[in-house]
């Protein structure tokens, strides 16, 4: 069968991947079709489908692009507490490089091939700080569930609107507290706003904390 060719050579299935993700970064990932791929690419619609199955391909293919783009530390190189933080940060940076794309990563393939290098290394730190086994396991779905939860936040952000948000609570402070909501508040400002790298610290801090009393009372 003749290659099928596009405006630019032969059609490949990193092409294609990659158009996808352009296409999601621009309009969003719910307005993706293999429709508009496949325009993008210059070929039509059927042509796609001798390089990907579906548009569910796609979509895996595109987390996994984004899965390995993560900066795996180099081991051994720092104390197992470091190496946990700089794990977790390589995610985000990955994540958010595409961030209208990255919900795709955490709704979709944690389980997939291109994060086994993730889980291997925080499975070695962890083996490393002495925490290994069903525990390490349990460890190491609690950073995932923590790093998914904070990420899931920010890349689903409005930040176009934070602004407003504090004066308009601020402004209702006192309806708040007449309502029963004395706590809520006193922190109306501070929960109109987020700093998510900072919040993102302010967790792993927690996490790597209580991982440092595990491992210090014999895991």
């Amino acid at each position: 069968m003749a290659q099928r060719m596009t405006r630019r050579g032969p059609l490949t299935r990193d092409e294609i991947v990659q158009r996808a993700l352009e296409l999601a970064e621009a309009e969003g990932i719910e307005k993706l079709s293999l429709h508009k791929v496949a325009a993008a690419v210059g070929v039509r619609t059927m042509s796609l489908y001798n390089h990907v199955d579906d548009k569910a391909d796609v979509l895996d293919a595109m987390a996994d692009v984004i899965l390995r783009g993560i900066a795996i530390p180099e081991p051994g190189t720092m104390d197992w507490a470091d190496e946990l933080r700089a794990l977790a940060r390589a995610f985000r940076a990955a994540a958010l490089r595409y961030p209208r794309s990255a919900p795709l990563v955490l709704t979709r393939r944690m389980n997939a091939p291109a994060a086994l290098p993730v889980v291997e290394t925080a499975l070695r730190v962890l083996g490393r700080a002495g925490v290994e086994g069903p525990a390490a396991v349990r460890v190491l779905r609690a950073f995932i569930a923590f790093l998914i939860g904070t990420l899931a936040r920010e890349v689903g952000s409005a930040p176009t609107y934070a602004g407003a948000i504090p004066g308009i609570i601020a402004s209702r402070e006192q309806d708040l507290v007449d309502s029963g909501f004395p706590a809520v508040a006193a922190v109306a400002a501070e929960l109109a706003v987020c700093d998510h790298e900072a919040e993102m610290e302010f967790g792993l801090e927690m996490l790597l904390g209580a991982v440092r009393r595990r491992v210090e009372a014999g895991g």
